[in-house]
């Protein structure tokens, strides 16, 4: 089983996500933290979260409830178990904005979401398959 955290508030965006990595292979499970602090204490095992799994990928949305995605990628990076886990930045925020400043605090990858829903779908499929690399996902 392969684990994904999805740290990202818009329930739309989270039911698209959910259902492009549901599509990408039986073989990956993912969990969804709608804000930065939640999602920290999900990566540090922090009561209620002891027993959950350490994700084999995280993608990150930068404008969330709370504490931002941009501010909690250096403490990601703090943590022993997640300095070389991939963690990819979904954000509208146009990627020549943006993208360099995610990089210099620790995101793997910037991905902009895409305004149109083909694209969009597109790229979390490449996110999945070029981080995964689930052979499932190959087969489709």
């Amino acid at each position: 089983m392969k684990e994904v955290l999805l740290v990202e508030d818009n329930p739309a965006d989270v039911y698209l996500i959910r259902r492009v990595v549901e599509d990408c292979g039986r073989d990956i499970h993912l969990f969804v933290e709608p804000d930065g602090g939640e999602a920290l204490a999900f990566l540090r095992k922090d009561a209620p979260f002891t027993h959950v799994p350490s994700p084999t990928l995280i993608l990150l949305d930068l404008t969330l409830p709370k504490v931002r995605g941009d501010q909690i990628l250096p403490e990601i990076r703090q943590l022993p178990a997640y300095q070389t886990t991939p963690i990819v930045v979904l954000s509208a925020a146009p990627k020549e904005e943006i993208e360099q400043r995610c990089l210099q605090c620790g995101a793997t990858a910037y991905v902009q979401k895409s305004a149109n829903f083909y694209a969009y779908v597109d790229a979390i499929k490449a996110i999945v398959n070029a981080w995964l690399k689930s052979e499932s996902a190959h087969s489709k």
